[in-house]
């Protein structure tokens, strides 16, 4: 809400009498002895604090949880970001439908000894050590979201703080995204040529563009019996309409090391058949892995932080990651996305031509896209058609066909897969032909 000028995230806790509190330690000790948690349906933030839920079942969670006073902000599955420093005792987080506005203020603020106590807290729940001489730890909770902790003085003189990088309790399909202005019909049906064709496609951006939204978006349509193969240091990805198969990076408790790190996941996944091969993030040797996996002909999708397609290939060429520069040219598609405004939005694509250097098929910064501009500019999907006019015919069924669903309101994945099935049809096609 807006306090005067400011526009504030405003928590109203329900007020609890001693009665409620009397049923909330019940609970408590029901809970304790059986083998059901039933703060459970709470867990991953898709629950609405005002409505899901009583005063006891809310107090039950806040106490159980591990998350204490945090609690609202991590049920509000719109909250993609919690920040907390004892220099203020202020929570402050970024909303996904404010996101353009950044650190949105709460007005929930802590006593300086309760943030030290919270920060100890977590550390336990992420299975870390942080004391004054490891006043440093980073993590994931057990409901997949990423928690980033500092303790005491030492580092900062600001004290104590924490980070949490919460996973969305909202599946984006593609299209929800396209009913959210996030891309057009015709940019994606650009990319889901590009997917179909198994070619690699990198989405870029800024911290908070949308970049790992729009990759679950797009393995929304990979078709049902195609097999994904995630790989992620974070649990973020909620599934595919594929058979989806997440690997996940195991780290050690007391060195904070990858253990199992994403180049091991990446080698260990290439044995196992995958038709696509995703990487929740880039930011080492296990880029040139995927140059490999593009080459043996498995589809790839990954993000990296970076500004711009140019800024794309220095950092691939550049140390750690280091791929050769005539390598590059295996990447199709390197997909931009920004903030436009208040929205974020798919700003631009790009491909990576026989230069290896970025060739821009689309620009999104004049709010259109249009398809002759794809159809002319895309040497990578003109390669695959005999003429101009049946990429063109293509782009424009699939269009047609993303828009009447978006109309219908089709927005699950499992609504999802079964109109892709309709679509392609390969499925009664296979079995009459095995008859």
């Amino acid at each position: 809400g807006l306090l005067g000028e400011e526009l504030y995230y405003v928590i109203q806790e329900p007020p609890t009498t001693e009665t409620e509190l009397g049923g909330v330690i019940d609970r408590f000790i029901v809970n304790i002895t059986s083998s059901t948690d039933q703060s459970e349906d709470y867990r991953f933030g898709g629950g609405d604090v005002a409505g899901d839920m009583d005063k006891i079942t809310y107090n039950f969670i806040k106490i159980t949880s591990g998350w204490g006073p945090l609690t609202p902000f991590i049920l509000d599955p719109y909250v993609e970001d919690i920040s907390l420093s004892k220099s203020t005792g202020r929570v402050y987080v970024v909303h996904n439908k404010f996101s353009w506005m950044g650190w949105l203020k709460s007005n929930m603020v802590l006593e300086p000894e309760l943030v030290d106590r919270l920060v100890v807290s977590l550390s336990r729940r992420i299975k870390k050590h942080i004391s004054f001489v490891n006043p440093l730890a980073e993590g994931a909770c057990g409901d997949g979201f990423r928690v980033s902790l500092l303790y005491g003085d030492a580092v900062s003189p600001h004290g104590s703080s924490l980070v949490v990088r919460k996973r969305s309790g909202i599946t984006w399909t593609i299209t929800k995204l396209i009913n959210e202005g996030f891309l057009t019909s015709i940019i994606t049906s650009y990319l889901w040529l590009v997917l179909e064709n198994k070619g690699w496609i990198i989405i870029a951006g800024h911290v908070g563009s949308g970049k790992t939204t729009l990759l679950q978006a797009l393995l929304s349509l990979i078709p049902p019996y195609k097999k994904v193969i995630t790989i992620e240091d974070t649990p973020e990805i909620s599934g595919t309409t594929g058979l989806w198969e997440p690997l996940v990076e195991k780290s050690e408790v007391f060195t904070q090391t990858s253990q199992i790190d994403s180049f091991t996941l990446l080698k260990f996944a290439l044995r196992r058949r995958p038709d696509y091969i995703v990487i929740g993030e880039v930011r080492g040797v296990e880029a040139r892995l995927l140059v490999q996996a593009s080459r043996l002909g498995h589809g790839v999708l990954n993000t990296i932080h970076a500004d711009s397609p140019e800024s794309v290939l220095k950092r691939l060429i550049a140390p750690p990651i280091s791929i050769p520069r005539n390598l590059l040219n295996n990447i199709w598609t390197i997909v931009l996305t920004g903030v436009q405004g208040s929205k974020r939005k798919v700003v631009s694509l790009s491909e990576i031509g026989d230069d290896t250097s970025p060739a821009e098929v689309c620009s999104n910064t004049d709010e259109s896209c249009a398809i002759e501009r794809v159809v002319s500019s895309s040497t990578r999907l003109g390669r695959l058609y005999s003429s101009k006019d049946e990429l063109y015919g293509e782009i424009i069924r699939r269009a047609v066909f993303l828009e009447r669903l978006v109309s219908k309101g089709i927005f699950t994945i499992s609504d999802l897969a079964v109109k892709l099935l309709e679509f392609y049809g390969k499925v009664e096609e296979a079995v009459r032909e095995y008859r």
